[in-house]
């Protein structure tokens, strides 16, 4: 059974070539398109392409439009060009990817993709204009740090500006003329719909104007079914021999294979014109549901352009097709899929447009015949480009999927201190496991912040960064808080709930784009505690931008899959397409504080997990609320690496640098060229502190002690959890928190001297040194092999003297790695050996010092030279005499 959409689309395309120009008979010919009214009278400039790159008020050319793309792929990371096949006349089918270099989000979950197809009929100018002007808003957009970012670098977006090459080349050969007869309309020359399947370039050639292929009939697995598609090789809507059996049609599918099948999450084939969707119906009603919403987010943003145009949802139904390309992808990969027709509108859909009179009339010009539909003015052209690249980018927004909170953190807002840190990390493609750690009491009466961090930004900001409701859209900004403990709802104070759009240092900054974060202030009631701990459960519902729930249970993944959202669970825990309440927040409530506790900044300490003995980090708590990071590890393969990074504390008990830094290229001794060496970036690494514990040390001192844990994020969102537990203590570095309870001695001696040091002419090479509290030195040495590889060298038990050319450190073992094991999870201390290497010398006084080692292996041989240092960790007991 025929659809009456499709029944109306086909009565369009009889009324162009057969019913339209019965009035006018003539013999074929070739005649002008015209401003003029006349048989292909416009009422309005007739468009030609102008040979130039950047987008104006008008059409550019093939060559202009194909350099802009080749552009933005040679200058932008995030988009790359692909050859997916070749036209009848074997020019190059580019597709052009706009992502980020792998297919995982960096959360750590495989990327959606999304597919626009354009100019598949050449005819259709709009079309490739708006699939390059969505290309070129990715491109100017693409470190917004929101909605365009977040796409590229959480979704794979597969665009093909021009499917048709051969016939979009034909058009603007000949972009003012068609051949032209009373039983056939225009065709050929402007009017080319069909590829070049049997064609030549020659406009004057009469007997193949009416040849050609429709690729819009080509496909499976409809193709050649009713009769709506047909056998007449002169037909508009002829098929083909057989199905894929055009060049063109194989290089769509090559470019869908791009991606893996269960990426692909929504296509669209754009064409122009009635101002329309053509959507596919299947037999998945949750599928039909979904797509449905999404058209409806399509039309309700962009009617709510200054503009108004209003899309209309005309779907076909299930079980039937014609052979279109939305056919093939809605029956083949169950996604939602429809042929989007640019504006105008037309006259034989008036249940869609009553008000616009259709065709080129409703720019003002005459609207004779249905032809000049496809002829758009130049003057509309940059709106429509603009205005559709901006809708495409709200609806693969929601196709990136539904919103799931994936941290939660409460901050101890006196203290500014974080005490509960929840947060999911990924263990599979479809499923988290969910970390939690609470690093202080959490007390009633006491005034707290509750942080929400989502998988995606949550809100859009106008043109004067004003939080407000995107476009079309009618969603409350504020999530919806409620807190219980048992079955009783608790009447909690919240205050200053806010979405945050600025990147800081602090705890208080959004993740990883704008509005991806939400900050309550809240108070529990006093009178929730009497004398045990009370647990309190939280339950929170928000929406996206565009009105999708949150996801009510963020251990299972939402994914694509069977046509639907999978793992999206409602309130109740069942399989849902509309989310829910999340209740996974519980905490425990206490009634007094601690007595043996104190919320502190972190001290400069030697740190390591005990159950990974072998790897470990300096850190360094240096002047104005900075530290200094070094951190000797492993590679996967089982090599020496070490990492370092700098960064203001994110709060009182807790640091992240966003983005740690490896080096490569030095060589070990005097080979050693400065000029080699190359910083890298790394993953993220993130150290949160207990509250600081009083234990007893060596002669009968008490010290306190923080014990943390640390998390590294790699980029494409795997994480590293471990436990920081001091090895050792420094001599004379005490926590800031205490320096107003210490006056510090001028005196120079081991202790004022320790922190990192380096020779400048030897940059990306160094030390840390320090006396313990036991009164031994330890020091870490970060260089390199023979090849350029980073190799760390590692002494204790240092002795250490004064002399009077300053303080002199003495390690006679000094170890390299002599096995390695694997960075990560497969972490194993046993598989570990360590080597005795050398001997180290090291003078110090308060600026300038000498390094002086002696290796066992005469490839490395001894050397001898100065250094001066890089940091002085605070607060020191002893400070350098000046």
């Amino acid at each position: 059974m025929k659809s009456s959409a499709r029944i109306n689309h086909l009565k369009v395309i009889a009324a162009l070539f057969i019913g339209t120009w019965s009035s006018h008979s003539m013999a074929q010919s070739i005649l002008p398109w015209t401003e003029q009214n006349s048989t292909l009278g416009l009422g309005y400039p007739v468009p030609i392409p102008v040979d130039t790159t950047e987008p104006f008020d008008g059409f550019r050319s093939y060559n202009g439009l194909f350099a802009k793309h080749q552009s933005m792929a040679l200058n932008n990371d995030y988009i790359t060009g692909q050859v997916v096949g070749q036209s009848i006349y074997n020019r190059d089918i580019w597709a052009y990817v706009l992502s980020d270099e792998d297919d995982l989000t960096p959360y750590g979950v495989k990327e959606g993709a999304m597919m626009a197809n354009g100019g598949i009929h050449a005819r259709e100018w709009q079309t490739p204009e708006t699939v390059t002007g969505i290309m070129e808003a990715f491109d100017a957009n693409s470190q917004d740090q929101s909605f365009y970012q977040y796409l590229l670098e959480n979704a794979t977006i597969i665009t093909i500006p021009v499917n048709n090459v051969d016939g979009f080349l034909q058009t603007q050969r000949y972009p003012a003329e068609s051949w032209f007869a009373n039983n056939t309309g225009p065709r050929d020359g402007r009017m080319r719909r069909k590829n070049m399947r049997d064609v030549d370039e020659v406009m004057t050639t009469e007997n193949d104007h009416l040849l050609g292929v429709d690729l819009n009939r080509n496909n499976a697995p409809f193709w050649a079914t009713t009769n709506e598609s047909s056998f007449d090789v002169t037909s508009q809507i002829y098929h083909g021999s057989s199905v894929d059996s055009e060049p063109e049609t194989l290089a769509r599918l090559n470019a869908a294979s791009l991606v893996e099948f269960d990426q692909l999450r929504v296509y669209t084939d754009i064409h122009s014109f009635s101002q329309v969707h053509f959507s596919k119906l299947t037999f998945n009603q949750n599928r039909n549901t979904l797509q449905t919403r999404l058209l409806n987010d399509f039309t309700n943003f962009h009617r709510a352009f200054p503009a108004g145009k209003n899309y209309v949802d005309l779907p076909d139904p299930p079980g039937t097709g014609i052979g279109t390309t939305a056919d093939y992808f809605a029956s083949i990969y169950e996604i939602p899929s429809w042929t989007l027709e640019i504006e105008p509108s037309n006259r034989f859909n008036l249940d869609a447009h009553p008000d616009l009179p259709g065709f080129g009339a409703d720019y003002g010009g005459f609207g004779n015949t249905g032809a000049d539909g496809f002829i758009l003015p130049e003057s509309e052209i940059r709106r429509v480009r603009e205005q559709l690249a901006e809708t495409f980018m709200v609806i693969w927004y929601g196709q990136a999927g539904p919103p799931s909170i994936i941290q939660y953190r409460i901050i101890d807002i006196e203290n500014n201190a974080i005490i509960y840190d929840a947060e999911w990390d990924v263990t599979s493609a479809e499923e988290r496991v969910l970390y939690q750690h609470q690093f202080s009491q959490i007390l009633s009466d006491k005034n707290y912040a509750l942080m929400l961090k989502f998988d995606k930004p949550m809100r859009d900001r106008g043109d004067q960064g004003q939080l407000q409701v995107l476009q079309g859209q009618s969603n409350p900004l504020n999530p919806i808080i409620r807190v219980k403990t048992g079955d009783q709802s608790i009447n909690v104070n919240f205050s200053n709930g806010r979405w945050l759009d600025e990147k800081t240092d602090s705890w208080e900054s959004y993740s990883k784009y704008k509005d991806d974060t939400y900050v309550v202030e809240f108070e529990l009631p006093a009178e929730l505690v009497a004398a045990d701990d009370a647990t309190v459960d939280w339950e929170i519902i928000t929406t996206d931008m565009i009105g999708q729930n949150i996801d009510a249970n963020p251990a299972t993944i939402v994914t694509w899959r069977n046509g639907q959202w999978q793992n999206y669970e409602d309130s109740n825990g069942n399989a849902s397409i509309i989310g829910g309440f999340d209740r996974t927040l519980k905490l425990t409530v206490s009634g007094q504080s601690g007595l043996n506790q104190r919320l502190q900044k972190p001290q400069t300490a030697l740190l390591y997990d005990p159950s990974r003995d072998g790897e470990g980090f300096n850190f360094e708590s240096l002047g104005d609320d900075n530290v200094l990071v070094q951190w000797y590890t492993f590679d996967a393969d089982g090599n020496d690496k070490w990492l370092l990074g700098t960064s203001p504390l994110m709060a009182q008990n807790a640091v992240n640098i966003p983005q740690l830094l490896s080096t490569s290229g030095g060589v070990f001794g005097p080979e050693f060229d400065i000029d080699e060496v190359f910083f890298n970036t790394e993953g993220s690494l993130e150290m949160i502190f207990e509250a600081a514990t009083l234990v007893a040390g060596p002669n009968n001192q008490t010290f306190w002690v923080q014990n943390g844990k640390m998390k590294y994020t790699t980029a494409n969102g795997q994480k590293l959890r471990t436990d920081l537990v001091p090895i050792t203590l420094p001599a004379g570095l005490i926590s800031p928190s205490e320096q107003s309870d210490v006056t510090p001695t001028e005196v120079l001696n081991a202790a004022s001297v320790a922190g990192s040091w380096f020779n400048p002419e030897r940059d990306g090479e160094g030390f840390h040194i320090q006396e313990t509290i036991t009164g031994k030195a330890v020091i870490l040495w970060y260089s390199y092999d023979f090849n350029g590889n980073q190799k760390w060298f590692i002494g204790s038990d240092g002795v250490i003297s004064q002399t009077t050319t300053g303080i002199n450190f003495t390690f006679d073992q000094v170890f390299e790695v002599g096995q390695g094991t694997p960075f990560g999870a497969d972490f194993n201390t046993n598989d570990i050996q360590l080597a005795e290497w050398g001997r180290i010398e090291v003078t110090l006084e308060c600026t300038t010092g000498t390094f002086k080692y002696t290796a066992i292996d005469s490839a490395y041989g001894s050397d001898e030279y100065g250094i001066e240092p890089i940091t002085r960790p605070v607060v020191n007991e002893f400070v350098c005499p000046l």
